[in-house]
């Protein structure tokens, strides 16, 4: 084993461990072994009705957003578990976050964005299998300030690293770039409850190109990849009127100043 899965087991795994076993009791302390020991979940785990653990990257995406507490804001999850509208969610992946935010509350929506229609189409399978595809809407691109198209290389549809700075992997495409108010013409027009942003170093250009969203969306979450993107996104949401309330690790959250 690597450097990383010492340091993980070690530095990581204690904290991970109570933290599991506080949150899910045994079925946590099982998750716990199974991202930090094993790196392996041996069967699935249900967290939820509309959470099921299939494999370790979901396991490990969970542990990090959800048991550690990455995604997790009272503020934000209180809003959530009580109004309808929808969570536009920047960066789908294997669609854990998805997940969480559909679990929170029946009359809450997700729509996802994401450049890789393999990550949309796997989230929307496991939506589905736990009878939630009616409140499931992709749609698929690059989000950037402006509309064109680029090329992105890669590896793994589903790795979480994927992005359009890549430049090297097995597997080459063409996408679309367009602004995130142009994709949200493509979904159901609902009224938004957060924003959460998570594209590999590319947030301040999703940010740019977000004007007509950021008028009325109340919530903006953003993770951060490097030190260019947090200046630029804490800039554009300082000046669009939005104060920030909590950061943890890489990720900032956002709300509206009143």
């Amino acid at each position: 084993m690597d450097r990383a899965y010492w340091r993980s087991l070690f530095a990581t795994m204690p904290y991970a461990m109570l933290a599991s076993l506080r949150q899910h009791g045994m079925k946590g302390g099982y998750l716990a072994l199974a991202v930090f020991v094993f790196r392996r979940l041996w069967f699935p785990v249900q967290m939820g009705p509309v959470i099921r653990l299939t494999n370790w990257r979901e396991a490990a995406n969970y542990m990090d957003n959800f048991i550690l507490g990455e995604l997790r804001h009272p503020d934000v999850e209180k809003l959530v578990q009580s109004q309808p509208g929808a969570v536009i969610e920047v960066g789908v992946n294997v669609g854990i976050t998805s997940r969480w935010w559909l679990a929170q509350n029946s009359a809450v929506q997700v729509i996802g964005v994401d450049m890789m229609q393999e990550a949309l189409d796997y989230t929307g399978r496991c939506v589905a299998e736990l009878n939630q595809a009616r409140r499931w809407h992709p749609v698929v691109g690059a989000v950037g300030d402006s509309f064109g198209s680029m090329g992105v290389v890669f590896d793994d549809p589903l790795e979480g690293t994927n992005s359009l700075d890549n430049a090297q992997g097995g597997h080459r495409r063409t996408v679309e770039v367009n602004t995130l108010d142009a994709y949200l013409q493509r979904a159901p027009q609902l009224p938004p409850l957060l924003l959460k942003i998570d594209i590999e170093g590319h947030g301040a250009a999703a940010l740019r190109g977000a004007d007509k969203l950021l008028q009325t969306v109340p919530w903006v979450v953003v993770e951060t990849h490097h030190a260019e993107e947090l200046s630029q996104s804490a800039d554009l949401l300082s000046r669009s009127g939005f104060g920030l309330r909590h950061f943890h690790g890489r990720t900032m959250w956002w709300s509206r100043v009143s």
